[in-house]
């Protein structure tokens, strides 16, 4: 699948093409100026198959994948939403970038939060220089929502999937507490109706 999905990004994305489609976008900023931007983005956008490759590599993981799965899941719904932030039928190619800011910054957290996580893909992450254009790019305050929609959803992940690793101390699987005193606690400051 990510085969394919790779072809398709070969064959479909070209700095040409971004530049054609930053240009309706540009105003009065230099055509050679677009053009070299354009060649950045082209290369930020060609390595989304790796990126999506890494995170699918890291949901097989026997502690942490269950949740990496889900967090994923959620990832790809936005990325293969046809009416997302910069709809591709709208945009184009250049359409695409909101959905390569989100998936590079999602591999991002995941490594960061799941640094025991193997996976068996070698993905090399944009630097962050190419990650800062692509912010500057987008429209005002999207980068920064992508990035906390990010690390919020696989904490959502992290909280319905707890890893299953072993703590070495102690050598005992997580195990959820349920809260009984504060909900105790909770119901004796409100009203609570019986069903």
């Amino acid at each position: 699948m990510i085969d394919l999905l790779r072809l398709g990004f070969d064959e479909g994305i070209s700095a040409d093409e971004i530049a054609d489609g930053l240009r309706r976008h540009a105003g009065d900023v230099a055509s050679e100026d677009v053009d070299e931007l354009a060649a950045v983005l082209e290369g930020y956008l060609r390595t989304v198959p790796d990126a999506l490759a890494t995170a699918l590599g890291m949901s097989k993981d026997p502690h942490f994948g269950r949740a990496v799965a889900f967090a994923t899941g959620t990832i790809l719904t936005y990325i293969f939403d046809e009416e997302d932030l910069l709809p591709e039928a709208s945009f184009g190619v250049v359409g695409m970038l909101d959905d390569a800011y989100l998936v590079h910054g999602f591999v991002d957290s995941l490594r960061r939060m799941y640094p025991l996580a193997a996976s068996a893909i070698e993905y090399a992450a944009p630097d962050a220089r190419m990650s800062e254009v692509v912010a500057a790019l987008l429209p005002e305050g999207v980068a920064d929502s992508l990035r906390r929609t990010c690390e919020s959803t696989i904490q959502v992940a992290q909280a319905l999937f707890p890893s299953g690793q072993r703590v070495e101390a102690a050598d005992v699987t997580f195990e959820p507490q349920l809260r009984v005193a504060e909900a105790v606690a909770a119901a004796a400051t409100e009203p609570v109706r019986s069903a």
